[in-house]
Formats: structure tokens, C-alpha cells, sequence
């Protein structure tokens, strides 16, 4: 039992995740401990039991499908969580892991001074990032994928709560655009405008709708997508202008204007389920709560 590995557990899983590494199946299956043939009659299992197609032939090789590298990468993520597990019952794991999730547009300031800061006094600590949406952090504390999660709004009341700070939101327009060089803008002067939008799943979404319907219209959406950068990219592009949280993020060919609208914001802070509570996690915690007190608003993102 004492070699026993996550990949020994479940070799199915490990096959899929050699994959995650190896688009090549002879390497992938090596990976894996199993033959070529062997990987090749289980992705066809999985291929029809699953209704999904994991690879396509291209010419005398394949290739990994979209849909295939997701799974891969899930099981990769799976093996990793019960390796750890299993490095922490034997007492083997080389330092404390953490798994810390966060809004894309927290990632590059909130997200990257804190974790930063904290491993500067804890240096023996593994951080793992796991990027997401507000309801896919939710669903990573529910499962235990992630131990703290950055996010905004709060979450259902079974999780601990410790505000952190602000976050504007503001109008980004093509760095061409008459009112890129506003200082700052009225909401119901752009009611004519294109927007560009998150989709309906993003709080960041639900925010900018209802700051559009407080100025008395609904937004012409021309595109929608699930990606802070992807929205940008297009109004670079001269599609139209978009209502997004601030970031770190630079654009040099958009501009980032403040919105006139006094609670143009949100705030956002640290979740955790207190009933699954580590040590490491508790520091984490302590550290942010000493952050704010000696560096009141240091967590603010404004444009």
C-alpha cells in the first residue's frame, strides 16, 4: 500500500491524463504504464460511452480533440488532489498546499500581491491558482477543489466571509473613441452605443446590466463572451464599448473611463468553507486581515 499512487487508484483516469502531456498516444500511453493498443480500444470505449469524440485522425497521426483536453486536464487535476490526499495521510507531502481561486480581473493585483506577500513569510508553502467565475469558485469550495477563493459577490451564507475590498467598474472604449478621452463618463449618454458583454453567467454581467437599467436603458449587446480579455480584444477592434470590473490589464489600444455613478462597484473578498478549515489557510487569512489594517484600501481597484 505504501507505493500506492492516485494513478494506481484509477488507471483509466491516468491513462486520460497522459493526454494532458502528450498528444502523442505512444508517448501517452508509455506515460501511463499501458501499451499503444491498449490506449488506443479505451479512448474508443471512452469516445462511445461518453458520446463525446476525444480525438480526431489527421493523416497518419491524431490529434486531440477541445473536448478531450478538457477531460484530460481534469483528470490530471483529479490525480493531483488525490495524490495530495494521500501525501497528507502518509505525512509525505513536501510543504503545505493551498488552492486559492480568484476572479480573472482580481488575478493580476488582489490576487498576485497577496499570495506574493504571504509566501514571502510562509516560503514553504505550495500555492496552487485556479482562475473562474464566481458560481466555478463556488462549485471549487463545494468540492474541496479550492481551500479560498477571491470573489465577488458573497456567496451562500454555509461560507465564511472576509471582505477585502472595491472594485470599479468602468467603461472601456477603442482608444480612438470620442469618449476615451472623457475623464469620466454618464451612463445615459452611451445608451446608443454597441456593447460588448460577459455572459449572463458572470456577476460582472448582472452588475453592468443593472447600472445600465439604474440610467434608464438596456444595453444594444452586439457580442457576448466568457472572457474579460476576449471583450477587450474586441473593443480594441472598434466593435463597441463595454461595461467590465477594473484591472491590472494593459491595453494600449483601449481606455478604461470611470463611470459617474456613485455605486459603480462591487465588493469582493475571501470565501472559505469554515468547516474544512487548514492550518495554511487560517494563515492566509490572518495575513490578509493584517494587510488591511496596516494598509487600509490596499486591496481597492479603480481605473
Amino acid at each position: 500500500m505504501n507505493g500506492t499512487s492516485a494513478a494506481s487508484l484509477a488507471p483509466a483516469l491516468a491513462q486520460l491524463a497522459a493526454l494532458a502531456l502528450d498528444a502523442n498516444i505512444t508517448k501517452a500511453a508509455a506515460r501511463s504504464g499501458t501499451s499503444q493498443p491498449t490506449l488506443s480500444r479505451a479512448l474508443r470505449t471512452w469516445e462511445e460511452d461518453l458520446g463525446i469524440p476525444l480525438v480526431v485522425r489527421r493523416g497518419r497521426g491524431i490529434e486531440v480533440t477541445d473536448e478531450g483536453r478538457t477531460l484530460a486536464a481534469a483528470a490530471a487535476d483529479a490525480l493531483h488532489t488525490v495524490d495530495v490526499a494521500l501525501a497528507r495521510i502518509r505525512g509525505t507531502e513536501q510543504g503545505a498546499a493551498l488552492t486559492v481561486g480568484f476572479l480573472r480581473s482580481l488575478g493580476p493585483t488582489v490576487a498576485g500581491e497577496l499570495i506574493a506577500s504571504f509566501l514571502v513569510d510562509r516560503p514553504e508553502v505550495v500555492i496552487a491558482h485556479r482562475e473562474g467565475s464566481s458560481t466555478d469558485l463556488v462549485d471549487g469550495l463545494d468540492s474541496g477543489r479550492v481551500d479560498i477563493a477571491i470573489t465577488a459577490p458573497r456567496p451562500p451564507e454555509r461560507f465564511a466571509w472576509l471582505a477585502v475590498g472595491r472594485q470599479a467598474f468602468v467603461l472601456v472604449a477603442p482608444i480612438g473613441h470620442a469618449l476615451a478621452r472623457r475623464e469620466r463618463v454618464d451612463l445615459r449618454s452611451v445608451r446608443d452605443e454597441s456593447f460588448l458583454a460577459l455572459d449572463h453567467r458572470f456577476d460582472a454581467r448582472q452588475r453592468a446590466d443593472a447600472l445600465c437599467a439604474a440610467a434608464g436603458f438596456s444595453p444594444r449587446i452586439v457580442l457576448e463572451a466568457d472572457n474579460l480579455m476576449t471583450i477587450r480584444g474586441y473593443v480594441a477592434a472598434g466593435l463597441g464599448v463595454a461595461i467590465l470590473p477594473a484591472d491590472a490589464s494593459l491595453s494600449p489600444r483601449t481606455v478604461s473611463v470611470p463611470l459617474t455613478t456613485p455605486d459603480a462597484y462591487r465588493t469582493f473578498g475571501l470565501a472559505w468553507s469554515a468547516a474544512s478549515l487548514s492550518p495554511t489557510s487560517r494563515a492566509l487569512i490572518a495575513h490578509t486581515e493584517e494587510l488591511a489594517r496596516r494598509y487600509p484600501g490596499w486591496a481597492d481597484v479603480t481605473a
